[in-house]
């Protein structure tokens, strides 16, 4: 029994793993990001899938998978082969196949209902971004920490009945107070407002503490939302210092940017840098 939990916490963080690469390679294609790319993500995944088949006792897969993973290493374009979508949407060839090894071996082993939902309420934050931001909804983009908070429990108590805003967290000194709860997932969210790259530093250090006081039996999952009022710190930046913090992969961050996307010659130009022969 315990091994099958394994195995699907193992299945749940791929995912979580796949969604982080999904984002580095959306933000690399964006705004040509050079600390976007999203190698380091594909491989992690490769790896995963790698131990997942190996435990599975998958040894036909486990080959398949890591010839595919040979494969994209040794070759020009390394883990950034992409094609189109019919809308002209770039996506990676690589991820998608990933999800592909994934499906096979979830047919074995099917995820939690809860890291299911998770992996959901990471995707309804990051699509948050256009509603939040519509000046058909709002007079205005987020002026602060509050509107931001205020704007999305709004959207995610539609999903979520049970969420409580600011849900006390007891401790024997001091009672911690995050964001947002969702009792029914587990998650604790906190939102951060950043309009000066000079608050990069002290907006750090307040995760980075919060991330110790926010541990609780109550609680499995923590968001951390990141608002950027510009383009100051990708994604990617900030899950590499929680990673390098010894922050476990049960906390993750979010950034929404309040820059327009350039979704314009400057996307094209770096999509035939980093994918020539694609096209």
């Amino acid at each position: 029994m315990n091994e099958i939990l394994n195995i699907q916490e193992a299945i749940a963080k791929l995912k979580m793993s796949i969604k982080e690469a999904d984002s580095s390679f959306d933000n690399l294609m964006m705004y040509g990001d050079e600390w976007a790319s999203p190698n380091w993500e594909i491989e992690r995944c490769f790896f995963q899938l790698l131990a997942i088949a190996e435990a599975m006792g998958l040894m036909e897969l486990h080959k398949m998978i890591l010839l595919e993973y040979s494969a994209a290493r040794d070759s020009n374009e390394k883990f950034l082969a992409a094609s189109k979508t019919p809308d002209g949407e770039p996506y990676s060839l690589i991820i998608s196949r990933i999800r592909q090894f994934l499906h096979a071996i979830q047919q074995f082993y099917p995820t939690k209902e809860t890291a299911t939902i998770t992996k959901d309420v990471l995707q309804i934050l990051r699509d948050i971004h256009y509603t939040i931001t519509d000046k058909a909804l709002f007079l205005r983009v987020p002026k602060d920490e509050k509107d931001v908070h205020v704007r999305i429990e709004g959207i995610l108590k539609c999903v979520f009945p049970d969420l409580k805003h600011k849900p006390v967290l007891t401790k024997a000194i001091k009672n911690f107070e995050p964001d947002t709860g969702i009792p029914s997932i587990k998650t604790l969210i906190e939102y951060k407002f950043l309009s000066r790259v000079e608050d990069i530093p002290l907006i750090a250090d307040q995760v980075l503490a919060d991330t110790r006081g926010y541990v609780s039996k109550e609680w499995s999952r923590f968001i951390y939302l990141i608002y950027e009022t510009n383009r100051f710190r990708s994604e990617k930046q900030w899950i590499q210092l929680m990673r390098q913090s010894e922050v476990p992969e049960t906390t993750t961050i979010v950034v929404l940017s309040g820059e327009p996307s350039k979704r314009g010659n400057k996307k094209n130009t770096t999509r035939k840098k980093t994918v020539a022969g694609q096209e």
